[in-house]
């Protein structure tokens, strides 16, 4: 298959004047200077592939760090653990260190940039929805292209300016909702909408989107955005709209106390009360991806192989297949960043420890994440405090196969390359584990993350691209938004079945509604892990105060010899830190640079989030 880089790093240099920020101004103006103009940059087709390619790169990010010192953004989670603080220069870009121990400040927050500054996240959504006002403004100027072509453009565009509204506003709340590119010389005067209004204009985009772009593309335009892509936007901010954080029922009222001003302010933070028709929204929106699915050639990769059984492609399973195999039938969109180049930074920090098997930061795995996997029977389980030898008492749990293809464990044999992966303390050996060791000195901790850490194909990393979209998302999404307008039963419980199946594991068939959140928000939980979805599940489900405060343990292992003169890994239960949430973290706060220019709020607020 062909590849279409659409996001290759030169074409970053060419439309800098488009698209680069002056120190000294917001990021919401229009930068000027540059030797490369509108004009002609928007000259010709070939000319315009280039702003093209920007407005991708900026915008298409997913959760992939594209820094050399991002690690992954789940850290901020209860599904990562980066060690603190030895580790913290690996986190800064999300302030993982400050984050965790309650700390996070207006201008350290969890929103990352990327590129040569690194820079506040909050400026790099602007920058990528001004290019997008960009195209759309300049499309019409080629001159060699037809009508066709335009229309696709601008429904990329639109999309791109949707897609970047919504990441800020799954941080922040309401923003300013920028249509078109500013004029560097005016005041900025842009205030923060409503929820209500974020919502209707991304959903609005991305109806128009929907209408300009094609159901498929080429194989050649792998990486570029179709109509389902457009629907998939639509139907995750019309989920995110539905949910506790921003629709707030009456009996959760409590959970935001703290989160919310208790005045008019709170349009920019929620709807002014709940309806559960919002939840029907959302429903509809995800049947729509599902129900359009078959017409851009994506359904759920399943060929009935639940279990992984080698380190072939062909061996497997279908959960474990779904981010191995390029290009597979349940990818909506995805970010091709690692056709682009960019590779190292993939194998040496998204993938940490266990990609280089030696020296590297390490992304354990929490035991409090790991309960979260069911038994294969079904069933919840709790890990004793200790044990006699970890991969056989883990083998003995017998637990969810995604398990298995997504957590790496002290004795697990892994590929042809890394053999059986030993992570333990030397104990009754003369050396430690080769993955026992950080920067922080040897620890033991015997868990880490796998799940788009290359192991098949040589340990090759061409083969992986990180999921913006895929369809499973939403058989949950409409599962989730089915319950909670109208009960279990029917496809609700369809839906969740349809992904347990496939992960071979066995039906559910909650008898209300409560059972059944419960069940689907664990299903979630696990299905989409590592993908970038918790952060934002546990803030809508109003459930990151609870789940966010307390301590997250590990599993640490210590070699011992055993009667037959064997290798026996003796683990225990220990503590990895204590984490703090903040009922104000429900909502990010905005660099005060920006607050400071007044923009945000009004004459008498000036715009931040409550308790910033």
């Amino acid at each position: 298959m062909k590849r279409i880089n659409i996001l290759i790093l030169l074409f970053v240099g060419i439309v800098g004047g488009l698209s680069t920020t002056s120190c000294k101004k917001s990021f919401l103006e229009k930068p000027k200077g540059g030797s490369v103009t509108v004009d002609t940059i928007f000259d010709s087709k070939n000319q315009a592939q280039y702003a093209i390619a920007e407005m991708y790169y900026l915008c298409i990010r997913g959760y992939f760090p594209q820094t050399y010192d991002g690690c992954r953004p789940e850290a901020i989670t209860d599904q990562l653990y980066i060690i603190h603080p030895a580790y913290d220069w690996a986190s800064n870009t999300i302030g993982t260190g400050s984050y965790i121990t309650g700390n996070m400040s207006a201008d350290a927050n969890c929103d990352y940039g990327f590129g040569a500054d690194n820079g506040p996240g909050y400026g790099w959504h602007y920058k990528g929805i001004r290019q997008a006002n960009l195209v759309l403004k300049n499309i019409n100027k080629v001159a060699d292209a037809d009508a066709n072509w335009k229309t696709d453009v601008k429904g990329q565009a639109l999309f791109c300016r949707a897609m970047q509204h919504f990441e800020a506003f799954r941080y922040y709340g309401g923003i300013p909702i920028v249509n078109k590119p500013l004029d560097g010389d005016s005041k900025i005067e842009i205030p923060r909408s409503s929820v209500q209004s974020v919502v209707d204009s991304v959903v609005k985009w991305c109806d128009q989107a929907a209408s300009m772009l094609p159901a498929t593309r080429a194989s050649a335009d792998f990486g570029k955005v179709t109509k389902l892509a457009a629907l998939a936007l639509k139907a995750r901010i019309l989920l995110y709209a539905a949910s506790p954080l921003y629709n707030t029922p009456a009996n959760l009222k409590a959970e935001v106390s703290g989160a919310r001003f208790g005045d008019g302010r709170d349009t920019v933070l929620a709807y002014a009360s709940y309806d559960q028709e919002r939840w029907n929204k959302a429903a509809k929106a995800a049947k729509d991806v599902i129900d359009n699915a078959g017409g851009a050639g994506v359904s759920l990769l399943n060929t009935g192989k639940p279990l992984t059984t080698g380190e072939t492609y062909a061996t497997l399973g279908d959960y474990e297949s779904v981010w191995n195999v390029f290009a597979n039938q349940e990818l909506i969109l995805v970010n091709t960043a690692n056709q682009a180049g960019s590779g190292f930074v993939w194998g040496q920090y998204l993938s940490s420890k266990l990609r280089l098997a030696q020296w590297g930061v390490k992304n354990n795995v929490p035991v409090e994440f790991i309960q979260q996997y069911e038994k294969t029977d079904g069933t919840k389980w709790t890990l004793p405090a200790t044990g006699a030898d970890l991969p056989v008492d883990i083998a003995a749990l017998n637990l969810d196969p995604r398990f298995y293809q997504t957590i790496a464990y002290d004795g697990k044999y892994y590929s042809s390359q890394r053999g059986v992966l030993a992570y333990y303390k030397k104990g009754d050996y003369a050396t430690d584990g080769n993955l026992a060791s950080s920067d922080a000195g040897v620890d033991g901790y015997a868990t880490e993350v796998y799940k788009f850490v290359a192991r098949v194909d040589n340990m090759t990393d061409n083969h992986l691209a990180w999921p913006v979209f895929r369809l499973a998302e939403f058989y949950l999404s409409y599962a989730e938004a089915l319950n909670e307008y109208q009960g279990p039963g029917g496809d609700a419980t369809n839906y969740l079945n349809l992904i347990r199946k496939r992960a071979g594991m066995p039906e559910k068939h909650p008898a209300d509604a409560g059972s059944f959140r419960d069940a689907i928000q664990n299903e979630r939980t696990i299905e989409l892990a590592y993908e970038g979805h918790r952060y934002n599940d546990l803030n809508r489900w109003l459930k990151a105060k609870s789940v966010l405060n307390g301590t997250l343990h590990g599993i640490q292992t210590t070699a011992r010899k055993g009667t037959d003169g064997q290798l026996k890994r003796t683990w225990q239960v220990v503590p990895f830190v204590t984490r703090v949430f903040p009922a104000k973290y429900y909502y990010v706060p905005f660099p005060s640079k920006e607050i400071s220019l007044r923009y945000l709020g009004n004459k008498s607020w000036d715009g931040q989030n409550p308790g910033w």
